[in-house]
């Protein structure tokens, strides 16, 4: 029989809901044509309306790049969407939309731009669908959270009212409303009311996530942000997020080992569009393994990748070698400052990166637990990391020959949420003072901060434009004679360079910095200045000021 009557024979028994004649017949024809692509396409098509995701994108998408056709690629991505590959699933949905616009597409590529952090994506397919499909519930709070995220601020209420309008009942339209009240107003009172009606509109675990959120903001409601965190485990115990707030909660109050157990799992559990990690299935979690190879993930952001990396020089004496994939401009950084630790070696996580042969996997920031080192005696506090000597000898030629105290300045983090953002993004106009210091030479270290920002003070020396790796940011670092910065990966950087730090730090930090005023366990260069309440940095540049003149 002819490839193309086969491929009707087995049309035919779909139709027909005998699917495994169907199925037969393609892995048949696979094996004769193992890169046909009609082949490839049909059986992928099966697989789909079966709803075997996995199977439906493995044939599929080998069918696309074969031969690209406009007619499968709305199954591709929503493949991949199912089986939460959301950032891989976005080019096939935005194909696939621009082809033929649909419900379930819009749906799909809104929520996998949005847990892609990609707001301003998400916002455009928001708006688009909320055009298409007015009286959607669904559409329109996207719309107003992506509006919010991306500083549409009147735009974003004004979804908010018609959502509640539309649906007073809506528990979306409930946690939209105290979102904006917590993040626009710092109203928590309002917040909290919001998220109790959100409860009583039948989102119970979503509502005390938030509670619990709001809570945790004050060191004097904890036991309250406690409460609402168990009430969340016990209706949805699985929920995102629940273990890293415990972890925080734990950390934060100094009950080290339960919660970096709470660290370690929420870290395996808060991964999205990573399918490689099904690849780690042969985890370390301590012991001795000394003829066999560790892989090391760096999994988390640039900043926890520097802190953590003091202790892979311990890993040596449990393993034979020790593969380590860090952030790309991380690598020569690391590759010089752990140069002496001849089991360890280094590979950039970029387009090239491929997998090293392993026996053993572990993230990064799990090494301390799985070490057993704790909190008390943390390592390196005075420095680990060494920076290009050529670097800095050539910024301090280009920008730091003056006599003037020179003083670094970074005031955004590069925060994914509003609620990142009140923690750890400021005005620059609270540094006004420091520089217009007569006997100093400030210096940004703002990477791609808006121009608008250098308009009003001509003296500030931009120096993140320069920066093209974190060679170049501890080259700069090293010259200087204090760094005042947000909780950022600069932060970790210097103090990992032993250069004198000023920490910015919210009222109700990060665990990390375990609550302390001044000093920190982690670096003994940096100095913390922190709010003596929330929403005012008064006293935090004041005091500041005071040591710097």
């Amino acid at each position: 029989m002819e490839l193309v009557e086969q491929i009707k024979q087995a049309v035919s028994y779909t139709k027909q809901k005998e699917f495994k004649k169907a199925e037969k017949i393609y892995l048949e024809l696979l094996k004769a044509f193992p890169d046909n692509a009609s082949v490839l396409s049909f059986l992928g098509l099966l697989y789909f309306n079966l709803e075997n995701y996995k199977k439906a994108e493995k044939y599929l998408e080998k069918s696309y790049k074969i031969t690209p056709s406009k007619a499968i690629v709305s199954y591709i991505g929503l493949s991949k969407f199912v089986l939460t590959k959301l950032s891989s699933a976005i080019p096939y949905l935005e194909e696939a939309i621009n082809e033929k616009p649909a419900f379930e597409l819009y749906h799909a590529i809104i929520i996998s731009c949005a847990n892609s952090k990609d707001f301003h994506r998400a916002y455009k397919y928001s708006l688009e669908a909320h055009k298409q499909y007015p009286t959607n519930e669904t559409f329109l709070y996207n719309l107003g959270y992506s509006s919010l995220q991306i500083g549409l601020f009147k735009e974003s209420e004004q979804y908010c009212k018609k959502l509640l309008r539309l649906n007073p009942k809506y528990p979306n339209g409930w946690f939209l409303n105290g979102l904006q009240a917590e993040t626009l107003y710092g109203d928590e009172k309002l917040a909290r009311e919001s998220y109790r009606i959100m409860a009583k509109c039948g989102d119970k675990a979503g509502a005390y996530i938030n509670l619990a959120i709001s809570y945790a903001k004050d060191t004097k409601t904890q036991k309250k942000a406690y409460y609402y965190l168990k009430k969340t485990k016990k209706i949805m115990p699985d929920r995102k997020g629940l273990n890293f707030l415990f972890a925080s909660y734990y950390l934060s109050n100094k009950q080290f080992k339960k919660g970096y157990k709470y660290y370690v799992d929420a870290d395996k559990n808060n991964q999205d569009d990573i399918d490689w990690y099904s690849m780690f299935k042969r985890p370390w979690k301590g012991g001795e393994y000394k003829n066999e190879t560790l892989f090391v993930y760096g999994d988390q952001g640039i900043g926890d990748q520097i802190q953590f990396s003091r202790y892979l020089p311990f890993l040596e004496k449990k393993f034979k070698q020790i593969k380590v994939m860090v952030a790309e401009p991380l690598y020569n950084l690391f590759k010089r400052s752990f140069a002496k630790y001849k089991k360890i070696q280094f590979y950039p996580n970029n387009k090239d990166f491929k997998f090293p042969r392993y026996d053993k996997s572990v993230m990064l920031a799990s090494c301390i637990y799985y070490l057993n080192k704790g909190f008390k005696n943390i390592p390196y506090k005075d420095g680990y990391m060494l920076p290009d000597t050529k670097k800095i000898e050539d910024y301090k030629t280009k920008y730091f020959d003056t006599p003037k105290k020179k003083i670094g300045i970074c005031w955004e983090a590069g925060a994914t949420n509003l609620r990142e953002q009140l923690h750890r993004t400021l005005n620059i106009e609270l540094f006004e003072d420091i520089i217009n210091l007569e006997n100093a030479s400030v210096y940004s270290f703002q990477v791609n901060p808006s121009l608008d920002k250098y308009k009003k003070y001509p003296h500030l020396i931009d120096l993140g434009s320069t920066f093209k790796s974190f060679d170049d940011t501890a080259g700069a670092l090293k010259n200087l004679d204090t760094m005042i910065t947000v909780d950022t990966s600069i932060a970790h950087l210097a103090g990992a360079l032993g250069v004198k730090t000023y920490l910015i730090l919210p009222y109700c930090a990060d665990w990390r910095w375990f609550g302390n005023d001044k000093t920190t366990e982690w670096y003994d260069s940096v100095t913390i200045f922190k709010q003596t309440h929330s929403n005012s940095w008064n006293n935090v540049f004041q005091e500041m000021l005071e040591c710097l003149l």
